[in-house]
């Protein structure tokens, strides 16, 4: 079976959790940033797609819906108390994962999850980000010196780059979809930005 991609599991994770989420008629989602969503450590391994969110205002009414919607698809559905509150969870035959968890008297989070996949051999984010890095590294000292100064003499310097840069790489790294392309930008980035920079400062 050929490996699943990137964009297929991102696909996949949306697909399902849409299914859901339409199950329950009226059912209000609070996006939560993939970055926060939690995984059982028996599913974390990998690399993963997620996607979910808070379901504010729902009631117990909302875990045998989905239990049962997934059920009638051929899903493997477990739903029991927890530790501190109740776990519904579910395997679906192509390797998705699907958790519902009410902790105490928080709100419910939906969480759906790809099947773990393999890194690509060059991650084409990373090396995106590895090319504007190299880029940035060298042309932006140049025209962080060049660009003010035509307008206001000695007003610019070399390291004038450093807050732009600084801010479009917190942003891209950031975000789960951009991080690989932020951590390539980082490295390229600053290694070649701050020698360019100190060598014509």
């Amino acid at each position: 079976m050929a490996q699943m991609s990137r964009a297929e599991a991102t696909q996949g994770v949306e697909q399902r959790l849409a299914a859901t989420v339409h199950a329950y008629p009226g059912l209000r989602v609070e996006a939560v940033p993939a970055q926060f969503l939690r995984m059982p450590a028996s599913h974390s391994g990998g690399r993963r797609v997620l996607r979910g969110g808070r379901l504010p205002e729902a009631d117990d009414e909302v875990f045998a819906v989905i239990a049962e919607l997934w059920r009638d698809a051929g899903c493997q559905v477990t739903d029991g108390p927890a530790a501190d509150g109740r776990l519904l969870q579910v395997e679906d035959p192509d390797g998705y994962f699907i958790s519902l968890a009410r902790h105490d008297l928080d709100d419910p989070i939906l969480t759906v999850a790809s099947p773990a996949f393999p890194a690509p051999f060059l991650d084409p984010g990373l090396a995106a980000g590895l090319v504007a890095g190299a880029g940035v590294g060298c042309f932006g000292p140049c025209v962080a010196k060049v660009g003010p100064s035509a307008i206001i003499p000695g007003l610019a310097s070399y390291w004038g780059w450093v807050p732009i840069f600084a801010l479009v790489l917190a942003g891209s790294l950031w975000f789960p979809e951009t991080r690989r392309f932020g951590i390539g930008l980082a490295v390229t980035g600053t290694l070649i930005g701050i020698t360019v920079s100190a060598i014509f400062s």
